[in-house]
């Protein structure tokens, strides 16, 4: 998809540093979803903040330290029925704290922030520049959102990764032109600076006006998937989902969205995870009769080790439908289960022990 902003022109704050600014009206669609939307809908998932910006960086180094610059900075932000992206390029590592007091007097307008990647790479790496220049600016305590963390959640399991990269090819659909890749930025600003050929750079800001339409589309997505999730056509890791609208408290679909992972989810470890959190969701809604046909059903598929199935029924007899004897008769059969694992006996032993108290007359 081809980046169709408004350039507006440069201002050139001095001759060491440069804003750039461009616009795109609300209306304009970007993957599936127009900015204002994807803009209203990524609030429902963070930060909590009344005026908020998307932020992402280029800089001179991919592993960070004290020794990288941040040469690039992108603040994107919904001003005055437009989608404006502001660029704060240094033109000389000299100008730096310059630039940066340039670029805090820019933040201080906005109470909240969307990046990603951002907690570990650009606002560390930001905060460190800040301090070496001696510009005063706090990124830990302000509202933050890394979009990278719900992505992780989202479509690790599922597309065996969550780089912006790969969430543009698979979820996004966006296409990227003649874009210019992460890795080869670092070394065009180091030809830059050799030469002071602004032209060589025009692709990086390219490139870094993509990640943020990007981002904010990414943004507006969570917020949809976990406002709709039994709309959701996309590929996800049901289970991770169901995970997000656990933690928001959004039961009924938290269970919908594990139901769906465990129609095809063969691997045990992962599954034993999603078929806990469906349990814990059938107690709390106190559902004894859905969490006795779980682990009944699970006992069918044998896919979770059986003596741990039969040691979850055996819990819930006692503890939800209290029935002592009926308890103990799966406790048995844990036991007697041929993989059953020796450092598991004593756990079960006691179990027994006080199913057998309990069951006495």
């Amino acid at each position: 998809m081809a980046i169709a902003g408004l350039a507006r022109p440069a201002q050139a704050s001095s001759s060491g540093f440069e804003i750039r600014r461009r616009t795109w009206p609300l209306d304009h669609v970007h993957a599936h979803l127009p900015l204002d939307a994807a803009a209203a809908m990524g609030r429902i998932v963070g930060p909590e903040a009344s005026r908020v910006a998307w932020l992402d960086t280029e800089t001179t180094g991919l592993a960070g330290g004290t020794g990288t610059y941040v040469f690039l900075i992108g603040i994107g932000a919904v001003d005055d029925g437009d989608f404006v992206l502001t660029q704060y390029f240094l033109r000389h590592l000299s100008a730096e704290a310059e630039m940066l007091e340039a670029l805090r007097g820019h933040l201080r307008t906005f109470d909240g922030l969307v990046t990603f990647n951002g907690a570990r790479f650009d606002l560390p790496l930001l905060q460190t520049r800040f301090l070496l220049s001696r510009v005063r600016h706090d990124f830990e305590n302000a509202p933050h959102l890394d979009v990278m963390s719900l992505a992780r959640r989202l479509w690790h399991r599922r597309l065996g990764g969550y780089s912006m990269g790969l969430l543009e090819q698979m979820v996004l659909r966006v296409e990227r032109f003649l874009d210019v890749p992460g890795w080869m930025i670092p070394s065009l600003y180091v030809q830059y600076l050799s030469c002071g050929d602004l032209d060589l750079l025009e692709p990086v800001f390219a490139h870094n006006a993509s990640d943020l339409l990007s981002l904010l589309s990414l943004h507006g997505l969570t917020g949809e998937m976990l406002t709709h999730p039994r709309q959701v056509r996309l590929p996800v890791d049901w289970s991770g989902l169901g995970r997000l609208l656990d933690a928001r408290a959004n039961r009924d679909d938290a269970a919908e969205c594990y139901r769906t992972a465990l129609e095809d989810e063969t691997d045990p470890g992962a599954r034993r995870r999603t078929v806990t959190a469906l349990a814990r969701c059938y107690r709390r809604s106190r559902e004894q009769q859905a969490l006795l046909g779980l682990w009944q059903s699970e006992v069918e598929r044998g896919i979770l080790p059986r003596w741990q199935v039969i040691e979850r029924l055996a819990m819930v007899w006692e503890w939800e439908l209290r029935e002592p004897r009926v308890a103990l008769a799966h406790t048995e059969r844990a036991l007697a289960e041929e993989a059953f694992p020796l450092s598991h006996l004593s756990a079960l032993q006691k179990r027994r022990e006080r199913l057998l108290r309990k069951a006495s007359p």
